[in-house]
C-alpha cells in the first residue's frame, strides 16, 4: 500500500488537477488485481467517477460495436470504491 501512497503524492505533485486511484480484477494477472492512476492537469476537478461521455452498454450509439458484455456504468463507479483503510492512507498524501 505504500507504493499507492507515493505514486498518489507523486501524481499530485505533478499533475496538479484531479488524481484518482482505481483498481479491477485481471484473472491472468499475477496478483490477479490491478490498479490505475487517472490524472488531469490544472482546471477544474474531474469526477472520474462519472465519466463525462455516457457509456453505451448496448452499442446502439456505435452500430459497428456489438453490446458490452462486461463493463457498465457500475462496473466503473465500483473500480474507485476502496476499503477504508486504503481510503485513509490515499487521503493522507495530499
Amino acid at each position: 500500500m505504500h507504493i499507492i501512497e507515493d505514486i498518489v503524492a507523486n501524481c499530485r505533485q505533478i499533475f496538479k488537477g484531479s488524481v484518482n486511484y482505481a483498481w479491477t480484477t485481471v484473472p491472468t494477472y499475477p496478483s490477479g488485481v490491478i490498479g490505475f492512476m487517472l490524472c488531469s492537469t490544472e482546471g477544474p476537478p474531474v469526477d472520474f467517477q462519472h465519466p463525462v461521455n455516457p457509456i453505451d452498454e448496448t452499442g446502439s450509439l456505435d452500430k459497428s460495436r456489438a453490446p458490452l458484455k462486461f463493463y457498465n456504468a457500475e462496473i466503473h463507479s465500483a473500480a474507485f470504491c476502496l476499503p477504508s483503510f486504503a481510503k485513509r492512507i490515499i487521503a493522507s498524501s495530499n
